[in-house]
């Protein structure tokens, strides 16, 4: 059995439930011997909640700086992206706007004013 095979095997916790040829393997192969203890201290300190690796004082303190300091780039970035909807959003409103303007020969008649106030004021059904 190679060694890349063997610790495959280890990781996927299968060393002990495949028996003889791993037991084999590392009775026979230093390198993968301490691979299979390293992996199971590993487990076993994996296991407790409390394995003795604390971080240190200053840990909170780099960490909430971390976050304050990032907020300004997602909000950068999130502003980035929505650049094009905007514009886009922009564009439609103009589109529509145009659309629904009054014709230009109402506007150069002699009663612009008055021609401006009567096409504010129609309902929507005499707009068409």
């Amino acid at each position: 059995m190679r060694c890349s095979a063997v610790k495959d095997r280890l990781l996927q916790r299968t060393g002990a439930a495949a028996g003889q040829p791993i037991t084999h393997h590392l009775d026979g192969c230093p390198a993968c011997r301490r691979f299979a203890e390293h992996l199971d201290e590993m487990r076993r300190d994996l296991r407790h909640h409390h394995s003795g690796c604390e971080p240190d004082a200053a840990f909170a303190a780099r960490v909430s700086s971390r976050l304050e300091s990032d907020a300004g780039e997602v909000v950068g970035r999130a502003a980035l992206h929505l650049l094009p909807l905007s514009a886009a959003l922009l564009l439609l409103l103009l589109w529509i706007s145009a659309g629904t303007s009054p014709r230009e020969p109402e506007l150069t008649s002699e009663d612009s004013t008055q021609a401006y106030i009567d096409w504010i004021l129609q309902s929507p059904d005499e707009a068409s």
